[in-house]
């Protein structure tokens, strides 16, 4: 087991924690100046790492880590934090005690030491209910899947932020992606707006009357078929066009279906992100 360090806490300064010191435990772990007494079958249960770890044999003649607060397994020499480490340990042991909304550092915290110590439930607890908190947003889960290589995130994640103005990539979007991929959106942004210019040869009417409006407005924030879907042909303009030539208007949009060349785009800027990753 890890070895401790001189940059460990003195001994005289470390405190047991109220809540995961358990008197029946079998292993003991310092993480800043905590000592954690923990189950080695509850631990062994969730965790691959773990599992191996207890099973290796121990000499002894040496100092067995974990064995006592004296000796206990030093996670401070892996850079783990006492939050992301207690934030482990509510999931292991109280899940039902979690507040609504849970905090996002929380799921960060879980999936980072899952990962580590290949905690398989740990990483499905956070893949399955992260991305229904409010506060996730597609830069979080683009960067939580280049961190971790949780590839069926980073697709969807990347065509989202693609198809969103370039005026709404927050600063906080920025750090989260990194200045790579960042660069990459500024790049390719542009280009999927120059897409919703887009203006039938027909229907004139049907055009002005409402399409343009939205498309062409400056503050548009939505793709050419999510605003063909959502106009009313009962309200305004629309409504005095002909019923034959309106249908004949919006069947010839579709079947045209101008709308894949974003599609399109945003698959060739992923794909070019990717290899420009695999490069670096």
């Amino acid at each position: 087991m890890a070895e401790e360090s001189g940059s460990s806490p003195d001994i005289v300064s470390r405190v047991r924690d109220v809540r995961y010191y358990f008197e029946d435990g079998g292993v003991v772990f310092l993480c800043e100046n905590k000592l954690y007494k923990l189950h080695k079958t509850r631990l062994a249960l969730k965790s691959e790492f773990f599992t191996e770890l207890f099973e290796v044999p121990q000499d002894p003649n040496s100092v067995v880590h974990g064995h006592d607060d004296n000796h206990p397994v030093n996670l401070n020499e892996s850079g783990i934090t006492d939050l992301d480490f207690r934030h482990l340990l509510i999931f292991l042991y109280d899940q039902d005690e979690l507040p609504n909304p849970t905090p996002l550092q929380f799921f960060f915290s879980v999936l980072h030491l899952s990962m580590l110590w290949r905690i398989q439930s740990g990483v499905k607890y956070v893949t399955t209910h992260l991305p229904n908190h409010a506060d996730f947003t597609p830069a979080i889960q683009l960067k939580l899947s280049r961190q971790y290589s949780l590839d069926d995130w980073a697709g969807p994640a990347f065509r989202t932020l693609i198809q969103r103005p370039l005026a709404e990539i927050t600063l906080a979007d920025a750090e989260h992606i990194g200045v790579v991929t960042y660069y990459k959106l500024m790049s390719t942004i542009p280009s999927a707006a120059s897409t919703r210019t887009y203006a039938p040869g027909s229907g004139s009417l049907f055009w002005w009357g409402g399409y343009s409006k939205q498309l062409l407005h400056p503050d548009n924030k939505k793709s050419p078929a999510s605003i063909l879907l959502e106009l009313d042909p009962t309200k305004g303009l629309l409504a005095q066009m002909n019923k034959v030539c309106l249908q004949n208007t919006m069947e010839a949009i579709w079947e045209n279906n101008p709308f894949d060349e974003e599609q399109e785009l945003a698959d060739d800027a992923y794909s070019k992100l990717c290899a420009w990753m695999d490069t670096l």
